[in-house]
């Protein structure tokens, strides 16, 4: 890949809180390459290092040359990391060398949608390491990711306190000019509906040489409302659709710019059918379709297994539940005497997403990380399949390409899809940095850059 200056392009990243690496995954797509991962759950930093590290996957874990940052980030000692990492000339990395610096601070205590939201979750307040650590490494650009109910809690209080940190000079570092927008996933031709606040932010020294790093506009409109707070004031407004639905011609703030949206069939339909709870973690494309979107030619490129394409099976009670129930629809269509006791005491206008059938023709709502259809939008759209996607097919939906394999148990596979990034999505904002780097290392070419100067000024 080049360049606007014509050269190889070859940033370096680092990511907090990197999960299984959808962040990463969507920045190695336009040339960044990994120096360092951290996470706390030793499962998501294999999967990590399995993907974006081939030392690491070819010793078997034994050795790599991605630095792996296990345990909390409250742990992590920014000088110990700038000895042990390397710039791309072999020279340890100083304050201000990383180009970017990739995470999204544990999302459950923010989340509408959890049953524990609390403004005392002490994960609340682990974007403040965040904070250190970023002024610490001063790299030329951050990107940070979350929920929108980060924006929201407690009046927000949370969210002012991260922008206004990240905008102060330190010691190290000049502080950050910071653009934000709450995005939707679906707009950058990921086959979900998945709203996130995303922050960039760009060294102001670099916005100085070469502006800052905005988010990328909407390329696909999508009809999901944004039923939040912000959800009207700071979302590309122009690419939401209303409740319309998607063969109708007349849907309101939709410019003819934007693509269609990618529906779920378009991403899945070629993969091989499954019975209930069948499948296998490792396989070949021998029994699925021939590729007829392009997307799914997207998704298989590069990829020598169909890996991850087994799906948990339902149980008894769930098996009975889910013959009722129609693509598009969800525990309405359940009759009362199978419902579980709560259920049928819910009102009708509750609940709409759980024991949801996906829609072939439509985009996924946000993919939850346990397929248990009592929560969530879990089974496939194909009546005469009778199961839960696969993990394969929740990769899919998030945008995960097929080359990318997941690690550990079929729940934790299913888990550390659903948490991820859709790398569509991230790689829309890749672009955006790899720009704004280009154009500052073309302004910048043979000066040395002086981060104390930048901070004194």
């Amino acid at each position: 890949m080049q360049s606007s200056t014509g050269r190889a392009r070859r940033f370096t990243s680092g990511e907090l809180f990197c999960g299984a690496g959808g962040l990463s995954s969507g920045f190695h797509a336009h040339g960044f390459e990994t120096r360092f991962a951290n996470d706390i759950w030793s499962l998501a930093l294999h999967n990590f290092l399995m993907n974006f590290d081939p030392l690491y996957a070819a010793s078997g874990g034994t050795k790599g040359d991605v630095v792996a940052l296990g345990g909390s980030v409250e742990d992590i000692d920014v000088d110990a990391v700038m000895r042990s990492v390397e710039t791309v000339a072999g020279t340890p990395l100083a304050a201000g060398d990383l180009d970017v610096l990739l995470g999204g601070p544990p999302c459950q205590g923010y989340s509408v949608n959890s049953h524990t939201r609390s403004a005392e979750d002490p994960r609340n307040f682990l974007f403040r390491h965040y904070v250190r650590i970023l002024q610490g490494l001063a790299p030329k650009v951050f990107v940070l990711e979350n929920v929108p109910g980060m924006y929201s809690l407690d009046g927000g209080r949370f969210f002012d306190e991260l922008v206004a940190t990240i905008g102060q000079p330190s010691p190290d570092c000049p502080g950050y000019e910071v653009a934000f927008k709450i995005v939707n996933a679906a707009h950058y031709g990921v086959p979900q509906d998945r709203f996130r606040v995303v922050l960039v932010g760009t060294r102001r020294d670099v916005a100085r040489v070469a502006g800052m790093v905005e988010l990328p506009v909407p390329r696909h409109y999508s009809l999901s409302q944004a039923h939040f707070k912000g959800g009207r004031a700071h979302t590309f407004h122009h690419a939401i659709g209303f409740r319309k639905r998607l063969n109708q011609q007349d849907v309101p703030q939709i410019g003819p710019h934007l693509a269609e949206p990618v529906t779920v069939a378009e991403a899945i339909d070629d993969l091989p059918a499954l019975g209930n709870g069948g499948g296998a973690d490792v396989a070949s494309y021998a029994k699925a379709k021939r590729p007829s979107t392009a997307y799914q030619l997207w998704s298989r490129e590069g990829a020598s297994v169909l890996g991850n394409h087994w799906c948990r099976a339902l149980a008894a009670p769930n098996i009975a539940r889910a013959k009722h129930i129609p693509a598009g629809g969800d525990w309405r269509s359940i009759p009362h005497d199978l419902l579980p006791p709560g259920m049928q005491r819910a009102a009708r206008k509750d609940h709409t997403k759980r024991y949801g059938r996906l829609r072939p023709d439509e985009l996924s709502g946000t993919l939850l990380t346990k397929p248990d259809p009592h929560w969530g939008t879990f089974l496939h759209y194909d009546i005469s399949q009778q199961r839960l996607i696969s993990v394969r097919e929740a990769a899919r939906i998030q945008s995960f390409p097929d080359s990318y394999q997941f690690y550990g148990g079929q729940v934790d596979q299913y888990r550390l899809c659903g948490n991820a990034v859709p790398p569509l999505m991230a790689g829309a904002v890749a672009e955006q940095v790899a720009a704004v780097l280009d154009r500052f290392y073309a302004g910048a070419a043979g000066d040395e850059i002086d981060l104390s100067a930048s901070v004194r000024a």
